[in-house]
């Protein structure tokens, strides 16, 4: 962030090149406001690891509602105060449960100057699929959020 100047950096100042060997575990959203959260980027090992894609998909459409409120809130908070978040949730597929899918997400500028992008990392601690074959990803389920914290880049965090 220093060369932001202390700020939250412009997403077009992240180049995939800078980060290419994390580049599978990456995930890039916009959020779009309430319960409205489109990730732009999914790399391929999290795809495979989940055996669904979730590129150009709202989120929220696959979420139960008491999981919803709170991941909402989450992502909200990230991009409105803004700090760094990770996340650690529950996943359900037809081949059991996920434990341990972790996320760290932190806040980016769009162009317009709106701090309403996320740039983060995923990292999971089953490589066993969660589906048996290429799925949907209403096929997969956030079933509980066993974690949740952030991180102070200069602008505060959220009492929990």
């Amino acid at each position: 962030m220093s060369d932001a100047g202390g700020d939250i950096p412009y997403r077009s100042k992240l180049r995939p090149s800078d980060i290419k060997p994390l580049l599978p575990w990456v995930t890039m959203a916009e959020r779009q406001g309430t319960r409205h959260l489109i990730p732009t980027i999914v790399g391929s090992a999290i795809d495979d690891v989940l055996q669904a894609s979730f590129t150009g998909v709202n989120l929220f459409d696959f979420m139960p509602k008491e999981v919803a409120d709170r991941f909402d809130a989450f992502y909200t908070n990230i991009t409105d105060i803004p700090c760094c978040g990770h996340m650690v949730r529950t996943l359900a597929g037809e081949n059991g449960l996920m434990r341990g899918y972790h996320s760290t997400q932190l806040p980016l500028r769009s162009a317009s100057g709106q701090i309403d992008r996320l740039v983060g990392i995923v990292s999971v601690s089953k490589e066993q699929p969660l589906l048996t074959e290429f799925g949907k990803p209403q096929d997969i389920q956030t079933v509980d959020i066993t974690a949740e914290d952030y991180i102070d880049l200069g602008f505060g965090v959220p009492k929990l």
